[in-house]
């Protein structure tokens, strides 16, 4: 299971639409929109209800919905960078207000200059009849295209956010099975049942207790778990069963030292993320020679990271090739770091001093201890 390898980057944003989808759906839309309004204004025309000249009618309506194409596009590109949070709310109105003076101002010195290839008006208009007409005009347009922009957004982000769920909720089994799998190998097994057929009539109090442990190691490992994240505290008890049955196996040539910090305890981690990087170091580090050795578990907090190491005195990592083990383990947990945080979480393995290796893990604490983060 020695592995290397960077975690790489999740991507949680979602992504803007393309460039040519954008344009062209603007122009779909607006185009059939001057359709629709000369095919109702001919109507109103036929009885009796108004009178348009013909040439100026479509000169007015393609001009009028043309134009708004690109405002279109920068209704949606805004709601894409300066979307209506919360947080930051006061900033989006000043930028989206702006965009607004920005279209009105504009669609009204566009009138102005083309009065006369246009017609927009039977006479020269004033300047300020002009202006409140565009006000009058643009307004509701421009509000409905930014809630459509935002609404196409949030339903964009709610998709992602379902596809990240199931995306993690696929990892997470993974990981159970994975955990399983590696408890049903056969070597394991038959190791602790040769232990405790070993204690049977030795130490029947140990062989007893290291039989209970096996049977909770595994139920654990079949238990339905929905959680992504799981504290600190909680690890380190799933993780215990484990241990025993390792320590007891081992004797003397294992000692396990803990070292966490009463204020890291409630942090939350990766559900199974120690026992990868535990067997890691016991299969690979210690296994393979007959002196006794160390494994120290450790947790700290680094202002807003908690860093989580997973030291042994063994083997250590090769010096050069590719890393010992089969890394099933280690890279789903990889996997299940970039879904969960991104950037912002790392998975390093590196020679130990003055021997061994280390596994640091590096998750991003959340404000908020004992909430569960939600795939979002």
């Amino acid at each position: 299971m020695r592995d290397a390898e960077p975690v790489r980057p999740r991507v949680d944003e979602v992504e803007p639409l393309p460039s040519w989808a954008v344009w062209l759906g603007a122009l779909g839309w607006w185009l059939a929109d001057a359709l629709i309004s000369v095919s109702q204004t001919q109507l109103l025309q036929r009885i009796g209800e108004l009178k348009v000249v013909e040439g100026a009618l479509w000169r007015m309506s393609l001009a009028s919905s043309l134009l708004w194409v690109p405002i279109t596009v920068m209704c949606l590109r805004l709601s894409e960078r300066v979307p209506l949070s919360r947080g930051h709310l006061r900033r989006a109105l000043g930028f989206h207000g702006g965009a607004l003076l920005v279209v009105v101002l504009g669609r009204a010195t566009f009138v102005v200059l083309t009065q006369d290839l246009i017609g927009w008006y039977e006479r020269t208009p004033q300047v300020l009849d002009v202006l409140a007409q565009s006000v009058v005009n643009n307004l509701l347009p421009f509000v409905l295209l930014t809630a459509g922009a935002h609404a196409l957004g949030l339903a964009r982000r709610a998709h992602v956010r379902q596809r990240r769920a199931d995306q993690l909720q696929a990892q997470l089994a993974q990981a159970r099975l994975q955990a399983l799998a590696s408890q049903l190998r056969p070597h394991f097994l038959f190791n602790a049942l040769n232990a405790v057929s070993s204690l049977v009539h030795l130490d029947p109090d140990a062989a007893e207790k290291m039989l209970a442990r096996l049977g909770d190691l595994l139920r654990h490992s079949l238990e339905s778990h929905a959680r992504q994240e799981v504290t600190l505290r909680e690890e380190q008890q799933a993780l215990a069963p484990y241990l025993d049955i390792e320590q007891t196996r081992f004797g003397p040539r294992l000692e396990v030292a803990w070292r966490l910090g009463p204020d890291v305890l409630d942090a939350r981690v990766p559900y199974l993320a120690l026992q990868p990087l535990v067997e890691n170091a016991i299969r690979h580090g210690l296994a393979p020679r007959a002196e006794p050795g160390r494994i120290e578990i450790s947790a700290e907090r680094e202002g807003d990271v908690l860093r989580l190491r997973v030291s042994d005195d063994g083997m250590g990592p090769p010096a050069s090739g590719p890393p010992r083990g089969g890394g099933v383990g280690l890279s789903n947990l990889r996997a299940r770091l970039a879904t969960l945080y991104g950037p912002r979480a790392a998975l390093e393995l590196r020679a130990g001093t003055p021997r061994g290796a280390v596994v640091e893990l590096r998750v991003p604490l959340d404000d908020a201890p004992g909430a569960e983060r939600v795939a979002a």
